[in-house]
């Protein structure tokens, strides 16, 4: 028990907002819909995080599952190549890079490592894998035996909380707002990682059209904050 606690610590760590992997300078989107006035106030922002919570399982979610499963580096590399090329916007597919090679850079000095995460460094490193956040993130919990449902629990959390946090800058909305969308979002949120934990390898990478479509749209949009 003490040991699964202290797991669940150090998945809270990496998983925290202000973790230095860069997670806060992306929106995925969210920009653009808040720039064209689709997205204005906190009843938008709540219909936002539903239909993001309801791809969450096939994505972040999805990856994160079958990385911390995965049995040999054969799978892993196979993996990873799904996870990048279903990431079809650029920025949100070199954001999730960029973030991948901060935390693998930073995990030798945390102590927290395993060979798996290690031979993941050296084939990014290589060329051999792109490096993608949420692989890398589920390699972690198996590395530190964190129990994986909880740990997926404590990362959908993180990128919820991101949405808020930046849905509440740009609209702007009230931190009220902010934390009554997060909130009535949970229950969603359990649900998408108990759904997540059964996805089958073909629907991995589900796609989002409007999501991805507004994340392309950032690229050129006339003033932006974030870099996705």
């Amino acid at each position: 028990m003490r040991t699964e606690r202290l797991a669940l610590l150090q998945m809270q760590q990496v998983c925290d907002s202000v973790f230095p992997v860069g997670a806060f300078a992306l929106s995925n989107g969210l920009e653009t819909y808040i720039q064209q006035e689709r997205l204005t106030d906190g009843t938008g922002l709540a219909e936002y995080l539903h239909a993001y919570l309801t791809l969450l399982p096939y994505n972040e979610l999805g990856f994160f599952f079958y990385a911390a499963r995965a049995k040999s580096e054969t799978e892993l590399v196979r993996l990873d190549a799904l996870a990048a090329a279903s990431r079809a916007p650029r920025e949100v597919r070199e954001g999730s890079c960029r973030m991948c090679a901060r935390f693998l850079k930073l995990l030798p000095s945390l102590g927290n490592t395993s060979a798996a995460l290690r031979a993941y460094a050296a084939a990014v490193v290589s060329g051999d894998c792109h490096g993608v956040y949420p692989v890398a993130l589920g390699l972690y919990a198996a590395a530190v035996h964190a129990p994986f449902s909880e740990a997926a629990g404590l990362y959908g959390y993180s990128i919820l909380s991101a949405i808020v946090t930046n849905a509440v800058k740009l609209v702007p909305l009230g931190q009220k707002d902010g934390q009554r969308a997060l909130a009535d979002s949970l229950p969603a949120l359990q649900e998408a990682v108990q759904e997540a934990q059964g996805v089958a390898p073909e629907d991995l990478g589900l796609c989002g059209a409007g999501f991805d479509i507004r994340a392309m749209q950032h690229e050129t949009l006339r003033a932006r904050l974030y870099m996705s």
